[in-house]
């Protein structure tokens, strides 16, 4: 399996919910934890502080993936130290070789009926002074929400409507990026209509006024009626249940049969399209990222820290309403449509033909897959499948029977485990 030449390139962001890219293989999307700052409370940081825990990483284990035939799956239990069969429940981390990519999954969402999560991709010069995978390590703070299910993503994961934590404070900043959304993502056609309604929408806000985590605010127009703006901040906070909101009406349901075409849960959002579409009233919808507002970024693509410490959702009305300026799908194709993704395939970085995946690098010159020196490596905490354990993961070696394979032998992950109390 070799990666191909990629022909985009996309940056992933500190907490990224990210899907996997169709042009890359060997692509493993999300990076990040998706924490979203916890419910306020009474320690001053937007969290309330639990008591500290006694739970810690008490045991070791070494997972070596040797069946790297095309189109085969290995799934490992934590709590039993052993591979477990990928058409029980019981398995917690999932190894997908597909004809010509990897993907790791959690148990848990869209890859499998457990209570898993993931709370990654994360420097391990940092994960590894965590002693337990549910309290932060320098202030105590529960980070059990911050654990992302596998889910079905697309364009809100490929270009993120956030930047979180930019002040250490364990906060989401919105960029106040405009969307386009499109009801027929099989149609190159970009004006909206009563047959073929067209939005555009921006996510300005994801707090509610006690300054209570998710209650995205929505704002968005019909592109054929720029200047009726509505507004919207939807309740999302649920950990477990999607909301879906039709941009039609501006209601919200949580009957996933409802009509709808954007689905909320926390900072996750999807599209009824794709992957993500279900229910009796499966859509076509797709994204497309029309315009961020000037000042977010700098010319390497990070967030300038200040312009994001103001809300910036009034001076960004305009990029919403002046329909004229916006970039718009050059074909039927460049709509993005939701497919299924996992934090723990992280979007890569980088240029060909060096690429970073962050578990792993990619020499596009040997088209050999090098693991990650610890020093610069990075990895994972995961929620087991029974949701009362958890493991720190780490990539530590991808064997090749010779310097001039292409074709690894083996992959072999570290695990730290803390087991259920």
């Amino acid at each position: 399996m070799t990666p191909i030449s990629p022909a985009v390139h996309t940056k992933p962001t500190k907490l990224a919910l990210f899907f996997s890219s169709s042009i890359l293989v060997f692509s493993m999307t999300g990076c990040g934890g998706g924490g979203d700052g916890a419910s306020s409370g009474s320690n001053g940081n937007g969290g309330t502080t639990p008591p500290v825990s006694s739970a810690s990483f008490s045991e070791t284990a070494t997972w070596q993936v040797t069946n790297l035939a095309p189109n085969t799956a290995t799934c490992y239990d934590f709590d039993a130290k052993a591979e477990s069969s990928c058409a029980e429940d019981k398995w917690d981390i999932k190894f997908d070789n597909q004809a010509r990519s990897v993907k790791l999954w959690s148990n848990s969402g869209d890859s499998g009926a457990g209570k898993g999560g993931v709370f990654g991709l994360i420097d391990w010069s940092d994960l590894s002074r965590y002693s337990n995978a549910t309290q932060d390590p320098d202030t105590s703070r529960d980070i059990t929400m911050h654990y992302n299910e596998d889910r079905s993503g697309g364009i809100f994961d490929a270009q993120p409507w956030f930047e979180y934590n930019l002040k250490d404070n364990h906060q989401l900043y919105p960029n106040n990026r405009v969307y386009l959304v499109t009801t027929d993502n099989s149609s190159a056609i970009t004006d909206s209509s009563v047959q073929q309604p067209i939005y555009a929408m921006q996510i300005t806000n994801y707090y509610n006024n006690a300054g209570t985590s998710g209650y995205p605010t929505l704002r968005w127009i019909d592109t054929a009626l720029p200047n009726k703006v509505q507004t919207k901040t939807i309740d999302a906070s649920n950990n477990d249940n999607w909301v879906y909101f039709d941009l039609t009406t501006g209601q919200s349901s949580t009957d996933k049969n409802s009509t709808w075409q954007i689905g909320f849960k926390r900072n996750s959002v999807i599209l009824n399209g794709g992957d993500s579409a279900i229910g009796t009233n499966k859509g076509k919808v797709g994204g497309f990222l029309s315009k961020t507002p000037i000042g977010y970024y700098d010319d390497k693509g990070e967030p300038i820290v200040s312009k994001f410490m103001t809300d910036g959702s009034a001076a960004t009305l305009t990029d919403l309403t002046n329909t004229a300026v916006y970039d718009k799908p050059m074909s039927a194709r460049s709509w993005v449509i939701d497919s299924k993704g996992s934090d723990l395939n992280p979007a890569y970085t980088g240029n060909f033909p060096n690429l970073d995946f962050g578990w792993y690098t990619y020499n596009g010159m040997t088209h050999q897959l090098n693991a990650k020196a610890v020093d610069s490596a990075q990895g994972a905490l995961i929620r087991s499948a029974e949701g009362n354990s958890y493991a720190r993961v780490r990539l530590d070696k991808i064997n090749y029977p010779d310097n001039s394979a292409t074709t690894a032998t083996s992959w072999e992950f570290k695990i730290d485990i803390q087991p259920a109390p």
